[in-house]
């Protein structure tokens, strides 16, 4: 008679350099150590074939770029990965009274917060999409440190410091007009990307550099279960505070998600509040209740990941009447 397969839960605490691994197996909770290295993740896939592992899901939390190598050797293995927001695994740990803080305790928490709630899948990117990610993460780095030299410059009082740093200046902006270039070239080179592009630059307020942020960084945004779960990623759904009946605090976005979608998509926002019908007209609703801008330009990037979500959905470039036709239905 054939053996049934027992659901095992892996959980990963990962660091730049090594890894701390707890697999739950039936009523067993095994503790592993392995560098984070690729050498390393070949012993960690090695040592789960010698457990016998079949059936497995894996957890690991969304840490820098250090989750990156093991999730997708795990997902071509065949495994179920989950890759989950750091505060999600910290809230859980706090909920289970965690009291110890060690890599091998992590891994414990990790492993216990996947069997509990049973984390979405994680979908590796092809090529195209990992290529276009390193790239968007590159100019965002180049973008990051051009602003930083920008304001030294305006605050330096020295000649030759001024003078360095504009040549500083001069090579970063040609790095970043060659980055733009070449996530623009990749983007092209595939039927699909060329698509899905076009699809996002069908929405009035959306441009070419916005439509790399979002296919880059939020790659598989069609995947997703809904365009809440989108907004949330990107940390623009609203956090309510409320206690009793005397504390009501206004309501702010949880930010726990991708900032660099959300600051990449600020002005793109504030184009749209001008542009789109389909925004302005939810803009000026909401000035109408008293919001202030801040918020407005939030609940407008939201709304605006709504809609690209439901473009790349349906695979139905962006139509601006259709607020007027549902309303008039």
């Amino acid at each position: 008679m054939k053996a049934l397969l027992v659901r095992m839960i892996l959980g990963i605490d990962i660091a730049k350099r090594s890894m701390d691994v707890m697999l739950l197996k039936g009523k067993a909770r095994l503790h592993a150590h392995f560098n984070n290295t690729p050498a390393g993740i070949a012993e960690l896939c090695k040592w789960l074939r010698q457990e016998q592992v079949c059936e497995l899901h894996v957890c690991m939390e969304a840490t820098n770029v250090y989750w990156e190598e093991v999730a997708e050797a795990l997902y071509a293995a065949g495994y179920k990965v989950s890759v989950v927001n750091p505060r999600r695994i910290k809230g859980f740990g706090m909920s289970q009274m965690q009291r110890n803080k060690t890599d091998k305790a992590d891994s414990d928490v990790i492993a216990s917060f996947c069997a509990a709630t049973e984390p979405a899948g994680w979908q590796a990117p092809n090529e195209t999409q990992r290529k276009m990610r390193a790239l968007e993460q590159h100019r965002l780095d180049l973008k990051k440190n051009l602003v930083q030299h920008k304001n030294r410059q305006q605050t330096s009082k020295d000649v030759d410091v001024k003078a360095s740093l504009q040549r500083l200046i001069d090579n970063l902006e040609g790095e970043l007009k060659a980055v733009e270039q070449q996530l623009a070239d990749v983007a092209h080179q595939s039927k699909a990307m060329r698509e899905r592009q076009q699809l996002l630059l069908s929405i009035t307020g959306i441009g070419l550099k916005s439509a790399h942020v979002l296919l880059s960084l939020i790659y598989d945004m069609e995947n997703y279960k809904d365009a809440r779960a989108v907004a949330a990623d990107a940390g623009v759904t609203p956090a309510h505070y409320e206690s009793g009946t005397t504390v009501r605090k206004r309501p702010k976005f949880s930010k726990m998600g991708k900032a660099a979608v959300r600051g990449e998509l600020h002005l793109p926002a504030m184009n749209a509040m001008r542009t789109n019908p389909i925004l302005r007209t939810f803009a000026e609703r909401l000035r109408a209740k008293g919001k202030p801008e801040p918020v407005i330009i939030g609940a407008v990037v939201r709304k605006l990941l709504h809609i690209c979500y439901g473009v790349l959905k349906h695979k139905t470039p962006f139509d601006p009447n259709y607020g007027l036709k549902t309303s008039t239905a």
